[in-house]
């Protein structure tokens, strides 16, 4: 794991925490979290998931808003990619995280070029069906929105506030484009909250808009569909959750369009 600065005979390597096993190859890499606090990535190498192994150097070196960062890698359509976490986002901090994700770069030896912290990638590998049900967490971003889980639907997420929204890039809607869309929603409150479904903005071109029934909790939901406006082709679509109400404003848990024939 690479010798530690100091004498410290409870922390001799470097190696801190969050360790990941990944094969490519006749190799093994296994990553990890290094220390001190704030933390960089490391990772050691050898022939045999058992060792032994060979520290490989810094993978990731110390950066970001968050004092911690874990790693994970994996291959995806013939790329490998690193995901990371950080404290970029506005209001970030070490308890505070996002994630990132990189494309991943092997030497010919078999080593991993050293990589830096980004904006992560911009773009989608594939567009993404709306013709299939999409679960709520998918999004590429959101605000004053929060997830949960529970045994009924298991993940889902919260609207905690007015005007929470979630973002999901690269909707392809095809030619033909959507007619309805089917939402699983519910509320705790009587009346007056309602989910707006939008084009490339919070406040681009509205699509279609919900009135979320009230279901008396997490643990009970509602199928709710309506007609769709025109839309075809490669957009962007929000789910903006409106209401004037106190505390948690509703919750979400899926969403499918339906094509138009």
């Amino acid at each position: 794991f690479g010798r530690r600065e100091g004498n410290i005979p409870e922390r001799p390597t470097l190696y801190e925490e969050a360790p990941w096993l990944y094969k490519r190859g006749g190799w093994y890499y296994l990553l990890w979290a290094g220390g001190p606090i704030p933390e960089h990535l490391g990772y050691s190498m050898s022939q045999s998931p058992t060792g032994p192994w060979k520290y490989a150097g810094t993978l990731m070196p110390t950066e970001g808003g968050s004092f911690t960062n874990h790693p994970g890698i994996i291959d995806y359509k013939g790329s490998t990619y690193l995901f990371y976490h950080n404290g970029a986002l506005p209001g970030g901090s070490g308890f505070t995280r996002s994630v990132c994700a990189d494309k991943v770069t092997f030497n010919d030896d078999g080593t991993i070029r050293q990589m830096k912290m980004t904006d992560g990638i911009q773009e989608g590998l594939l567009p993404l069906n709306p013709y299939r049900k999409t679960e709520a967490e998918t999004m590429a971003y959101s605000e004053w929105m929060k997830s949960d889980a529970n045994n009924e639907v298991g993940v889902f997420v919260n609207a905690m506030h007015d005007g929470a929204y979630t973002k999901v890039k690269g909707v392809d809607f095809g030619s033909e484009g959507a007619a309805k869309v089917t939402v699983r929603i519910g509320t705790t409150h009587h009346s007056g909250v309602t989910m707006e479904v939008r084009a490339d903005g919070i406040q681009g071109t509205l699509l279609a808009t919900l009135d979320v029934p009230m279901t008396g909790g997490d643990d009970r939901w509602a199928l709710v569909t309506t007609d769709v406006a025109g839309i075809k082709g490669v957009h962007d679509l929000y789910f903006v959750c409106k209401g004037n109400k106190p505390g948690r404003l509703m919750y979400f848990d899926y969403w499918m369009f339906h094509r138009r024939k």
